[in-house]
Protein backbone atom coordinates (compact mmCIF):
# COMPACT_ATOMS: atom_id res chain seq x y z
CA UNK A 1 0.00 0.00 0.00
CA UNK A 2 1.48 3.04 -1.13
CA UNK A 3 0.46 6.10 1.42
CA UNK A 4 1.45 9.82 1.18
CA UNK A 5 1.21 11.95 4.84
CA UNK A 6 0.66 16.04 4.29
CA UNK A 7 0.93 18.55 6.91
CA UNK A 8 -1.44 21.40 7.84
CA UNK A 9 -3.59 22.06 5.63
CA UNK A 10 -5.78 25.66 5.26
CA UNK A 11 -8.04 26.40 2.65
CA UNK A 12 -8.32 29.68 3.07
CA UNK A 13 -6.84 33.31 1.75
CA UNK A 14 -4.73 32.67 -1.53
CA UNK A 15 -5.61 29.02 -0.92
CA UNK A 16 -8.96 29.22 -1.29
CA UNK A 17 -10.31 28.77 -5.02
CA UNK A 18 -12.58 31.49 -4.39
CA UNK A 19 -9.78 33.82 -4.37
CA UNK A 20 -7.52 32.09 -6.52
CA UNK A 21 -9.30 30.18 -9.42
CA UNK A 22 -5.98 28.69 -11.07
CA UNK A 23 -5.24 26.96 -8.13
CA UNK A 24 -5.26 23.52 -9.84
CA UNK A 25 -2.17 24.85 -12.11
CA UNK A 26 -0.66 25.49 -8.63
CA UNK A 27 -0.63 22.29 -7.09
CA UNK A 28 -0.72 20.32 -10.81
CA UNK A 29 2.95 18.70 -10.30
CA UNK A 30 2.47 17.86 -6.76
CA UNK A 31 -0.98 17.25 -7.39
CA UNK A 32 0.09 14.23 -10.12
CA UNK A 33 2.30 13.10 -7.16
CA UNK A 34 -0.27 12.05 -4.98
CA UNK A 35 -1.97 10.71 -7.62
CA UNK A 36 0.40 7.82 -7.79
CA UNK A 37 -0.53 7.01 -3.96
CA UNK A 38 -3.23 4.70 -2.33
CA UNK A 39 -3.89 6.63 0.15
CA UNK A 40 -4.01 10.74 0.64
CA UNK A 41 -3.76 11.45 4.23
CA UNK A 42 -3.94 15.48 5.18
CA UNK A 43 -4.77 17.78 8.45
CA UNK A 44 -7.48 19.79 7.65
CA UNK A 45 -7.48 22.82 10.12
CA UNK A 46 -10.06 24.85 8.21
CA UNK A 47 -13.96 23.49 8.50
CA UNK A 48 -16.14 24.23 6.34
CA UNK A 49 -18.46 27.35 6.93
CA UNK A 50 -21.55 29.25 5.42
CA UNK A 51 -22.34 31.07 8.34
CA UNK A 52 -19.76 33.69 9.68
CA UNK A 53 -20.86 32.46 13.48
CA UNK A 54 -17.18 32.42 15.42
CA UNK A 55 -17.09 30.13 18.22
CA UNK A 56 -15.14 30.06 21.73
CA UNK A 57 -11.66 32.70 22.84
CA UNK A 58 -9.30 32.38 19.87
CA UNK A 59 -6.86 34.05 18.69
CA UNK A 60 -7.86 34.05 15.03
CA UNK A 61 -10.86 31.75 13.72
CA UNK A 62 -9.98 30.09 10.17
CA UNK A 63 -12.16 28.76 7.78
CA UNK A 64 -12.98 27.40 4.05
CA UNK A 65 -15.45 28.02 1.79
CA UNK A 66 -17.36 24.66 0.84
CA UNK A 67 -16.20 25.12 -2.84
CA UNK A 68 -12.56 24.14 -1.94
CA UNK A 69 -13.61 20.54 -1.41
CA UNK A 70 -13.13 20.31 -4.91
CA UNK A 71 -9.06 21.15 -4.66
CA UNK A 72 -9.00 18.18 -1.74
CA UNK A 73 -10.44 16.01 -4.35
CA UNK A 74 -7.97 17.40 -7.28
CA UNK A 75 -5.19 16.56 -4.68
CA UNK A 76 -6.24 12.78 -4.61
CA UNK A 77 -6.97 13.55 -0.77
CA UNK A 78 -8.32 10.28 0.20
CA UNK A 79 -8.44 10.79 4.29
CA UNK A 80 -8.25 13.69 6.79
CA UNK A 81 -7.66 14.43 9.98
CA UNK A 82 -10.08 16.73 11.76
CA UNK A 83 -8.15 16.27 15.21
CA UNK A 84 -7.19 19.62 15.90
CA UNK A 85 -7.20 23.10 17.12
CA UNK A 86 -9.47 24.97 14.24
CA UNK A 87 -11.84 22.24 13.14
CA UNK A 88 -14.00 23.55 15.66
CA UNK A 89 -13.84 27.58 15.18
CA UNK A 90 -17.04 28.10 13.99
CA UNK A 91 -19.48 26.01 16.35
CA UNK A 92 -21.64 22.79 15.75
CA UNK A 93 -23.28 23.98 12.31
CA UNK A 94 -19.66 24.08 10.59
CA UNK A 95 -18.57 21.06 12.32
CA UNK A 96 -21.36 19.09 11.04
CA UNK A 97 -21.19 20.92 7.48
CA UNK A 98 -18.15 19.82 7.19
CA UNK A 99 -18.31 16.30 7.89
CA UNK A 100 -21.41 16.52 5.69
CA UNK A 101 -19.51 17.38 2.84
CA UNK A 102 -16.34 14.95 3.19
CA UNK A 103 -19.02 12.60 3.38
CA UNK A 104 -20.86 13.63 0.39
CA UNK A 105 -17.34 13.85 -1.80
CA UNK A 106 -16.17 10.18 -0.81
CA UNK A 107 -13.40 11.66 1.77
CA UNK A 108 -12.88 9.84 4.87
CA UNK A 109 -12.42 11.48 8.30
CA UNK A 110 -11.01 10.43 11.46
CA UNK A 111 -9.98 12.08 15.15
CA UNK A 112 -13.59 13.12 16.30
CA UNK A 113 -16.20 11.53 17.99
CA UNK A 114 -13.75 8.64 18.55
CA UNK A 115 -13.42 7.53 14.90
CA UNK A 116 -10.60 5.66 13.13
CA UNK A 117 -10.39 4.43 9.85
CA UNK A 118 -9.60 1.61 9.09
CA UNK A 119 -7.55 0.67 5.29
CA UNK A 120 -7.36 -2.55 3.77
CA UNK A 121 -5.39 -3.40 0.41
CA UNK A 122 -4.88 -7.22 -0.15
CA UNK A 123 -3.13 -8.54 2.99
CA UNK A 124 -2.01 -4.66 4.00
CA UNK A 125 -4.11 -3.71 6.89
CA UNK A 126 -3.72 0.09 8.31
CA UNK A 127 -5.81 1.66 11.03
CA UNK A 128 -5.98 5.80 10.93
CA UNK A 129 -6.28 7.54 14.26
CA UNK A 130 -6.24 11.29 15.02
CA UNK A 131 -5.78 13.36 18.78
CA UNK A 132 -5.12 16.49 19.48
CA UNK A 133 -3.41 17.41 22.39
CA UNK A 134 -4.47 20.03 25.54
CA UNK A 135 -1.05 22.37 24.45
CA UNK A 136 -2.72 23.35 20.71
CA UNK A 137 -5.44 25.61 22.90
CA UNK A 138 -8.24 23.02 21.17
CA UNK A 139 -11.95 23.57 21.45
CA UNK A 140 -15.07 21.12 22.52
CA UNK A 141 -12.83 17.79 23.35
CA UNK A 142 -13.89 15.07 23.79
CA UNK A 143 -12.64 11.11 24.84
CA UNK A 144 -15.39 9.02 23.38
CA UNK A 145 -18.50 9.29 20.72
CA UNK A 146 -19.96 12.42 21.53
CA UNK A 147 -19.35 15.48 19.27
CA UNK A 148 -16.01 16.61 19.38
CA UNK A 149 -12.08 16.67 18.52
CA UNK A 150 -10.33 13.11 20.06
CA UNK A 151 -8.66 14.51 22.76
CA UNK A 152 -4.90 13.19 23.37
CA UNK A 153 -4.98 11.09 26.54
CA UNK A 154 -1.76 8.84 26.59
CA UNK A 155 -3.45 6.30 28.35
CA UNK A 156 -6.20 6.08 25.35
CA UNK A 157 -3.69 6.18 23.09
CA UNK A 158 -2.18 3.33 23.99
CA UNK A 159 -5.19 1.64 24.57
CA UNK A 160 -6.08 1.95 20.95
CA UNK A 161 -2.95 1.39 19.70
CA UNK A 162 -2.78 -2.48 21.33
CA UNK A 163 -6.11 -3.32 20.10
CA UNK A 164 -5.33 -2.19 16.28
CA UNK A 165 -1.81 -3.73 16.65
CA UNK A 166 -3.77 -7.04 18.14
CA UNK A 167 -5.96 -6.74 15.16
CA UNK A 168 -2.94 -7.63 12.66
CA UNK A 169 -3.57 -3.58 11.75
CA UNK A 170 -0.23 -1.21 11.20
CA UNK A 171 -0.95 1.93 13.14
CA UNK A 172 -0.46 5.48 11.58
CA UNK A 173 -1.24 7.63 14.47
CA UNK A 174 -1.81 11.80 13.57
CA UNK A 175 -0.52 13.99 16.88
CA UNK A 176 -1.95 17.73 16.83
CA UNK A 177 0.65 18.57 19.66
CA UNK A 178 3.69 21.55 20.49
CA UNK A 179 4.36 24.56 20.20
CA UNK A 180 3.76 26.51 16.67
CA UNK A 181 6.73 27.94 14.46
CA UNK A 182 9.62 25.95 16.54
CA UNK A 183 11.76 23.73 14.47
CA UNK A 184 12.63 21.28 17.49
CA UNK A 185 9.84 19.15 18.90
CA UNK A 186 9.28 19.03 23.16
CA UNK A 187 11.24 16.65 25.12
CA UNK A 188 7.43 15.64 25.84
CA UNK A 189 6.57 14.69 22.09
CA UNK A 190 9.73 12.83 21.60
CA UNK A 191 9.09 10.90 24.76
CA UNK A 192 5.74 10.07 23.69
CA UNK A 193 6.09 8.95 20.40
CA UNK A 194 9.04 6.57 20.91
CA UNK A 195 6.94 5.16 24.18
CA UNK A 196 4.44 4.09 21.76
CA UNK A 197 7.63 2.66 19.10
CA UNK A 198 8.48 0.54 22.25
CA UNK A 199 4.99 -1.16 21.78
CA UNK A 200 5.15 -1.93 17.84
CA UNK A 201 6.39 -0.81 14.65
CA UNK A 202 3.96 2.48 13.83
CA UNK A 203 4.32 6.05 11.90
CA UNK A 204 3.93 9.17 14.57
CA UNK A 205 2.40 11.78 11.93
CA UNK A 206 2.92 15.30 13.41
CA UNK A 207 1.50 18.66 13.13
CA UNK A 208 0.40 21.78 14.25
CA UNK A 209 3.92 23.42 14.59
CA UNK A 210 3.64 24.96 11.05
CA UNK A 211 7.33 24.07 10.32
CA UNK A 212 9.45 20.98 9.76
CA UNK A 213 10.82 19.33 12.22
CA UNK A 214 12.91 15.70 12.43
CA UNK A 215 12.13 12.62 10.99
CA UNK A 216 13.68 9.26 12.82
CA UNK A 217 13.48 5.48 12.57
CA UNK A 218 12.82 4.36 16.09
CA UNK A 219 12.42 0.49 16.94
CA UNK A 220 10.93 -0.21 13.34
CA UNK A 221 8.61 2.97 13.29
CA UNK A 222 8.76 6.17 11.84
CA UNK A 223 8.75 9.43 14.04
CA UNK A 224 7.78 12.54 11.98
CA UNK A 225 7.34 15.14 14.61
CA UNK A 226 5.70 17.73 12.35
CA UNK A 227 5.46 17.90 8.49
CA UNK A 228 5.42 21.74 8.52
CA UNK A 229 2.82 23.25 6.44
CA UNK A 230 1.66 22.00 3.17
CA UNK A 231 -0.83 24.88 2.23
CA UNK A 232 -1.59 28.14 4.41
CA UNK A 233 -1.76 31.42 4.20
CA UNK A 234 -1.31 34.91 6.42
CA UNK A 235 -3.92 34.83 9.58
CA UNK A 236 -5.45 38.31 10.06
CA UNK A 237 -7.89 39.42 12.18
CA UNK A 238 -10.85 42.09 12.42
CA UNK A 239 -8.58 43.94 15.22
CA UNK A 240 -6.09 44.93 12.65
CA UNK A 241 -5.14 45.41 9.08
CA UNK A 242 -2.04 43.68 9.26
CA UNK A 243 -1.62 39.92 9.82
CA UNK A 244 -1.86 38.18 13.49
CA UNK A 245 0.49 35.87 11.63
CA UNK A 246 2.53 36.81 8.67
CA UNK A 247 3.98 33.62 6.70
CA UNK A 248 7.82 33.25 6.82
CA UNK A 249 10.14 31.27 4.90
CA UNK A 250 10.26 28.29 7.54
CA UNK A 251 6.21 28.46 7.34
CA UNK A 252 5.99 28.19 3.51
CA UNK A 253 8.62 24.93 3.85
CA UNK A 254 6.50 21.09 4.42
CA UNK A 255 6.98 17.86 4.15
CA UNK A 256 5.18 15.18 2.09
CA UNK A 257 6.15 11.91 3.54
CA UNK A 258 6.11 8.65 1.04
CA UNK A 259 5.26 5.42 2.46
CA UNK A 260 5.18 1.81 1.32
CA UNK A 261 3.64 -0.21 4.23
CA UNK A 262 3.40 -4.04 3.21
CA UNK A 263 1.64 -6.73 5.89
CA UNK A 264 5.05 -6.85 7.86
CA UNK A 265 5.30 -3.01 7.92
CA UNK A 266 7.24 -0.29 6.58
CA UNK A 267 8.69 -1.11 3.41
CA UNK A 268 10.07 2.24 2.57
CA UNK A 269 10.12 6.12 2.67
CA UNK A 270 10.62 9.48 1.21
CA UNK A 271 10.92 12.58 2.84
CA UNK A 272 9.59 15.12 -0.09
CA UNK A 273 10.34 18.75 0.44
CA UNK A 274 7.70 21.63 -0.56
CA UNK A 275 7.54 25.44 -0.78
CA UNK A 276 5.22 27.59 -1.37
CA UNK A 277 5.70 29.80 -3.90
CA UNK A 278 4.54 32.42 -5.70
CA UNK A 279 3.49 31.31 -8.93
CA UNK A 280 3.42 26.70 -8.54
CA UNK A 281 4.02 24.62 -5.31
CA UNK A 282 7.76 24.01 -5.94
CA UNK A 283 8.41 19.60 -5.00
CA UNK A 284 11.46 17.90 -4.42
CA UNK A 285 14.91 17.62 -3.17
CA UNK A 286 16.56 19.71 -6.58
CA UNK A 287 14.36 22.77 -6.00
CA UNK A 288 13.63 22.98 -2.66
CA UNK A 289 16.58 23.57 0.16
CA UNK A 290 15.36 22.49 3.84
CA UNK A 291 16.76 21.57 7.05
CA UNK A 292 15.35 18.21 7.62
CA UNK A 293 18.81 16.53 8.09
CA UNK A 294 19.66 19.13 11.06
CA UNK A 295 16.48 18.50 12.31
CA UNK A 296 16.58 15.09 12.69
CA UNK A 297 20.24 14.83 13.90
CA UNK A 298 19.34 17.11 17.13
CA UNK A 299 16.81 14.30 18.01
CA UNK A 300 19.88 12.62 19.23
CA UNK A 301 21.27 15.78 21.29
CA UNK A 302 22.12 15.27 24.80
CA UNK A 303 19.57 16.42 26.16
CA UNK A 304 20.85 19.67 27.65
CA UNK A 305 22.32 20.71 24.59
CA UNK A 306 19.12 19.72 22.90
CA UNK A 307 16.77 22.04 25.23
CA UNK A 308 19.30 25.06 24.72
CA UNK A 309 19.32 24.80 21.19
CA UNK A 310 15.61 24.50 21.24
CA UNK A 311 14.72 27.29 23.77
CA UNK A 312 16.55 29.76 21.40
CA UNK A 313 14.63 28.64 18.46
CA UNK A 314 12.01 29.59 21.11
CA UNK A 315 13.02 32.99 22.38
CA UNK A 316 13.71 33.71 18.71
CA UNK A 317 10.48 33.27 17.89
CA UNK A 318 9.23 35.25 20.76
CA UNK A 319 11.07 38.19 20.17
CA UNK A 320 10.43 38.75 16.48
CA UNK A 321 6.72 38.38 16.92
CA UNK A 322 7.33 41.40 19.75
CA UNK A 323 9.26 43.53 16.92
CA UNK A 324 6.92 43.58 14.89
CA UNK A 325 3.84 44.64 17.47
CA UNK A 326 3.35 48.06 19.51
CA UNK A 327 1.45 48.96 22.27
CA UNK A 328 -1.38 49.97 19.92
CA UNK A 329 -1.73 45.88 19.22
CA UNK A 330 -2.00 45.04 22.37
CA UNK A 331 -4.70 47.30 23.30
CA UNK A 332 -6.97 46.78 20.22
CA UNK A 333 -7.02 43.45 21.82
CA UNK A 334 -7.60 43.64 24.83
CA UNK A 335 -11.14 42.48 25.69
CA UNK A 336 -13.12 39.67 27.14
CA UNK A 337 -12.00 36.89 24.69
CA UNK A 338 -8.62 38.01 25.56
CA UNK A 339 -9.32 37.09 29.20
CA UNK A 340 -11.34 33.89 28.51
CA UNK A 341 -8.19 33.08 26.15
CA UNK A 342 -5.72 33.62 28.86
CA UNK A 343 -8.04 31.68 31.45
CA UNK A 344 -8.61 28.81 28.62
CA UNK A 345 -4.66 28.55 27.98
CA UNK A 346 -4.20 27.87 31.85
CA UNK A 347 -6.84 25.23 32.35
CA UNK A 348 -5.33 23.32 29.27
CA UNK A 349 -1.83 23.31 30.61
CA UNK A 350 -3.64 21.61 33.53
CA UNK A 351 -5.31 19.34 31.37
CA UNK A 352 -2.01 18.71 29.74
CA UNK A 353 -0.49 17.54 32.96
CA UNK A 354 -2.79 15.34 33.85
CA UNK A 355 -3.75 13.37 30.41
CA UNK A 356 -0.19 13.25 28.89
CA UNK A 357 2.69 14.65 30.90
CA UNK A 358 2.06 12.54 34.35
CA UNK A 359 1.65 9.60 32.47
CA UNK A 360 4.90 9.57 30.36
Amino acid sequence: MKVALLGDIGLFGKFCMTNNPKLKEYFAEVGAFLGQHDVVIGNLETPFVEKLSPYGAKSAHIYAAPLNVELLKYLHISHVNLSNNHIYDFGEHSYELTKSILTNNDIEFFGVESKQNFVEKGDVKVALQGYCSFNTNPLKVTFDHSKGVNGLDLDLVVENFKSNSDNGFFNIISMHSGLEHVNYPSQDDIQMARKLGDLAPYVYYGHHPHVVQGVEEYNESLLAYSLGNFCFSDVYTEKSTLPLIKMSENNKTGLILSLEISSTGIESYKSIPIYMSEKSMEFGNESVNINLDEYTKSLKLDFKLYESRRQKLVNDYISGRIKQRDIKFYFKRLNVNSIKLILASKLNALKYKRHVKSKL
